[in-house]
């Protein structure tokens, strides 16, 4: 999905569980001239409804926070699916925390599988990817997953009953 301002970036960033996924930007150059590849955004201040810095993981790691003012060009901002980001070090941290939480929120709901607690874990297998489940011992949430590694469904008979 397409990313539009810095209202959409917040949006996405204030509703993290809600919402899922990260907005990553095919680049970002600031005014000194320095470029940065796939950066996947982590921040976005605002003072009185004004839009003050934005943090940002860089592909080599780096985490950086820059004033709105220093930013030259953003381009091609897409709402991705951690699973389907380019920027392996945001990739990698992403699905380390977003495993960590799916395994608290398993832990915490054990033997209830209520409507709320479904869509939330489908929403984050989706986010995470039917390999990365897999890889991590969560293969009987996958009953189906499309050629892209997104999750469809998980079954009821899985870990969490």
């Amino acid at each position: 999905m397409s990313v539009h301002a810095l209202k959409d970036i917040n949006t996405v960033l204030m509703n993290k569980r809600k919402v899922g996924g990260a907005i990553e930007a095919k680049s970002i150059r600031l005014r000194s001239g320095e470029e940065f590849l796939y950066p996947v955004f982590t921040s976005l201040e605002q003072t009185r409804g004004v839009y003050q810095s934005i943090g940002f993981m860089t592909s080599e790691g780096e985490r950086l926070i820059v004033n709105v003012d220093e930013i030259a060009i953003m381009k091609d901002l897409e709402h991705k699916l951690i699973c389907q980001l380019e920027n392996t070090h945001a990739k990698t941290y992403l699905l380390t925390d977003t495993l960590n939480y799916l395994q608290r929120l398993c832990e915490v709901n054990e033997g209830c599988l209520s409507s709320p607690f479904k869509r939330e874990v489908e929403g984050l297998a989706c986010d995470i990817g039917a390999k990365t489940l897999e890889k991590h011992g969560y293969s009987d949430f996958v009953v189906y997953a499309d050629s892209t590694e997104n999750i469809v469904s998980f079954t009821q008979k899985s870990m969490l009953a």
